[in-house]
């Protein structure tokens, strides 16, 4: 049997799977430490592993996946490590959260992945290789990301407001979203506490709804689309997968990207088009367990309990 467990910044979901079918499911509150905080993040692991425990009734557990935001800074990974080493029973393997939703895409086969979400992060695997680009944060840019389109929106506001640049309905939108009318009731809202840089993402839905009637909405998706298209082209050539394979994007962004990331993507002759994955990524987490422990993969624990 085998446990994943997708540690997200609302939710942690969590199941335990045999060979063919979902044994059980266990929810529990946020595992981001970068939201949450640790110890609310290592409690909430903690409960959804124990939680599923209780149902492997004398089975073998032969592993467990976290998918986890953060794990790829070398703090983070080996605080989980140190908690987790003190209740997991037997092999466990910490990945970044995007892992889960390219396993839960191709079952370990080639393919590419694009996490839209709040933030934004790029991934792939050619069978012996992989690579991550992006996902550097709102400071420095997550493409596509909803911080990233709520930030534009907010501009694209404030220059129509200005009056240096042609109206949008976005000025409607960001005045709506922070209750004011002008330049600097806005300017005071952003930069007092506690306005957080991530509750911008809430505009994405609206600007990407916009852009198919508002011609400066529409200039900020069809770029931002160009840079997703880029950046999956770049995990392309990385890994040398010019023939078919798999490309997918997921994130609560997902379905509204679509129709604008393949009107960029079809014209360049790609053999495969992009497709929103449907699997959540908690099973990918389940499925990266069953292959790594058939493949005798070493595991994040040096020694087991």
């Amino acid at each position: 049997m085998y446990i994943g467990i997708d540690g997200g910044g609302t939710k942690t979901r969590a199941v335990l799977v045999n060979d063919s079918d979902v044994v059980a499911r266990a929810v529990a509150g946020p595992s981001n430490v970068l939201v949450a905080g640790e110890q609310r993040a290592f409690e909430a692991v903690s409960q959804v592993w124990h939680e599923l425990l209780k149902h492997v009734q004398g089975n073998v557990l032969e592993g467990t996946v976290l998918g986890l935001a953060g794990i790829d800074r070398s703090f983070i990974r080996d605080n989980w490590i140190r908690r987790l080493d003190q209740f997991i029973v037997g092999h466990y393997w910490l990945v970044g959260d995007y892992q889960l939703a390219w396993a839960a895409m191709t079952h370990g086969a080639p393919g590419t992945v694009g996490i839209l979400g709040t933030g934004s992060v790029f991934y792939g695997h050619n069978g012996t290789q992989e690579a991550r680009l992006g996902g550097y944060g709102w400071q420095l840019g997550d493409v596509g990301s909803g911080i990233l389109l709520g930030q534009e929106a907010v501009k694209a506001a404030l220059l129509a407001l200005d009056g240096v640049s042609e109206d949008t309905v976005l000025v409607d939108l960001v005045t709506k979203f922070f209750d004011a009318a002008t330049p600097q009731d806005i300017l005071a809202k952003w930069y007092t506490p506690p306005f957080e840089m991530r509750m911008v993402s809430a505009l994405a839905g609206p600007v990407l709804n916009a852009a198919r009637h508002d011609g400066v909405a529409h200039r900020i998706v069809e770029r931002q689309a160009h840079q997703v298209v880029g950046y999956l082209e770049a995990l392309d050539h990385q890994l040398g997968m010019a023939d078919v394979y798999s490309v997918g994007i997921a994130g609560g962004l997902a379905e509204l990207w679509l129709p604008w990331l393949t009107r960029s993507w079809e014209p360049l002759g790609h053999r495969v088009g992009i497709t929103v994955i449907s699997d959540p990524p908690v099973l990918g987490a389940a499925e990266l367990a069953r292959l790594w422990h058939s493949a005798g993969k070493r595991s994040d624990r040096h020694a087991f309990a």
